[in-house]
């Protein structure tokens, strides 16, 4: 086996802080994450480049902004300019091609579908992971859980499983879709993703040859459908109301109000701490099939020469905010920070000792100049967004990420531009066509008072508009002449 490491990016579909144990306190079990923290290091500050699924998933292709490679909504929707992920040589897959590594992928893909004709009737070149370096699963689409797919049903039959979703008590108003699968674990589609990864593990080791595999679940992203066992060990679990729950989220004329839950006059917290229940352990049915993959790398002795990442393509509201379902529409930590745990291979251990909590803030963004420096891969002509996290793992780097920025385009067939800057405790939120945004996060960490017309924070929100102003100038961001002017620059 060759001295490059492997790499192998696990990857969850929006998953909030506390659905991580290490990312404490929170009633959720997730113990092979957790040891996974505990032998790496965990960063306590990481954050998406966008909370919506198709555009934080190309950033990691291209380790570029949404605005720069241009999928700027899930793919096929409004508000989208690129649908299908074009194949270029400057794709993530594609350098580490060049660079002699086997690509394999698993689960969800969302950057393009199999398509030949758009929704709007126009000819549509599709592009799946086959289409684009990998091999493995090639499923198209969002994909709602992958429960419809054939490769999954034909798994389901050769096993002599099913998949059924018993009806929840009619007395209870859902927040969201969950129930009960009658199959047992190995029935899930997650426990079929990760027998793929164990197989495309397999393969490549016998081959001999660097891999990098993208093992993409679909949750803990709705429907929350688990077998019993996992569901029963949070049954009885107090599920602590959100510090912010009560906010007045309709009373309040910003974007967010797109995502108060429609029935939220009915519902009290009750219903959303069932559904909160079902997100948990769906979390947990995801840790258990993680500690499957880790605990094969080191079954094939592997362990010391891969490079394991887990991250989540942006987090999940569930209630909080005062009722907030889903992703997008505001600049809450909710959506917008995510769990980011690494364990380096052997050869970049030393540095930190294992369990390290890291305080320099990281971005989805330095995921990709981080596997073209471990893979020894050339630079692509493109110029990444991203800072390369492997001195930070050696302890060599000489400057680290201060501004986090946070894009948002819109989901779900509607369209925005809203961006995020953080900066210290401070953050900003810009809202073209609305009002904007200023919290402290030192004394407001649960984002609760909007600061953006009190005098005494004038200087520290001039500072931030220009930080962002300057963000939009170099990155090319497609009307940042236009928003200067509302961001103050210009009086007339």
């Amino acid at each position: 086996m060759t001295d490059r490491p492997n790499i192998l990016l696990i990857f969850t579909d929006q998953h909030r802080l506390s659905g991580v144990g290490c990312y404490g306190p929170t009633p959720c079990h997730t113990p092979h994450l957790d040891a996974l923290a505990a032998t790496g290091v965990r960063f306590e500050t990481a954050y998406t480049c966008c909370p919506v699924c198709s555009p934080a998933r190309a950033s990691i292709m291209t380790g570029l902004y949404p605005h720069q490679h241009g999928i700027l909504s899930n793919v096929h929707n409004l508000g989208c300019s690129v649908h299908e992920l074009p194949d270029t040589p400057a794709l993530l897959s594609r350098r580490l091609q060049t660079a002699g590594y086997r690509c394999g992928y698993s689960g969800k893909w969302h950057l393009g579908s199999d398509a030949t004709v758009t929704r709007w009737g126009s000819p549509n070149t599709p592009s799946l992971p086959k289409d684009v370096g990998f091999d493995g699963q090639n499923f198209p689409g969002h994909g709602n859980g992958g429960f419809g797919y054939p490769e999954y049903n034909a798994y389901l039959a050769q096993h002599g499983f099913s998949h059924h979703v018993l009806p929840g008590p009619a007395n209870r108003t859902p927040v969201m879709r969950y129930g009960i699968t009658t199959g047992p674990v190995e029935s899930t589609v997650d426990y079929f993703l990760a027998d793929n990864t164990i197989n495309l593990i397999d393969r490549y080791a016998a081959e001999q040859q660097p891999f990098f595999i993208w093992h993409n679940f679909w949750g803990p992203h709705t429907p929350y459908y688990v077998p019993r066992e996992f569901y029963e060990m949070y049954a009885n679990v107090a599920i602590p109301e959100w510090p912010n729950y009560r906010w007045p989220a309709n009373a309040i004329n910003r974007p967010h109000r797109v995502k108060v839950h429609p029935h939220m006059d009915r519902l009290t917290w009750d219903d959303w701490a069932e559904g909160i229940r079902f997100y948990y352990a769906f979390c947990t049915l995801i840790d258990q099939q993680i500690g499957r993959l880790l605990a094969h790398l080191a079954q094939r002795g592997l362990a010391d020469n891969t490079l394991v990442v887990f991250a989540a393509d942006h987090g999940e509201t569930l209630g909080s905010h005062g009722g907030l379902t889903d992703k997008g529409w505001h600049h809450f930590e909710e959506i917008q920070r995510i769990p980011l745990i690494v364990r380096p291979p052997a050869a970049l251990r030393g540095a930190h000792a294992p369990g390290t909590v890291l305080p320099q803030w990281a971005s989805l963004l330095d995921l990709y100049p981080t596997f073209l420096e471990a893979a020894g891969a050339e630079p692509a002509d493109t110029t990444p967004q991203g800072i390369s996290l492997l001195p930070l793992l050696r302890g060599t780097a000489t400057g680290t990420r201060d501004t986090a920025f946070v894009e948002f385009f819109g989901v779900n067939d509607l369209a925005a531009s809203m961006i995020t800057c953080r900066a210290d405790n401070l953050k900003y939120g810009w809202n073209a066509g609305n009002g904007d945004e200023l919290y402290d996060l030192a004394r407001d960490p649960h984002e609760q008072t909007n600061l953006i017309d009190e005098p005494a924070h004038a200087a520290a929100l001039a500072a931030l508009r220009e930080r962002l102003r300057q963000f939009m100038r170099t990155t090319g961001y497609p009307t940042g002449m236009f928003n200067q002017s509302r961001m103050g620059m210009y009086n007339g």
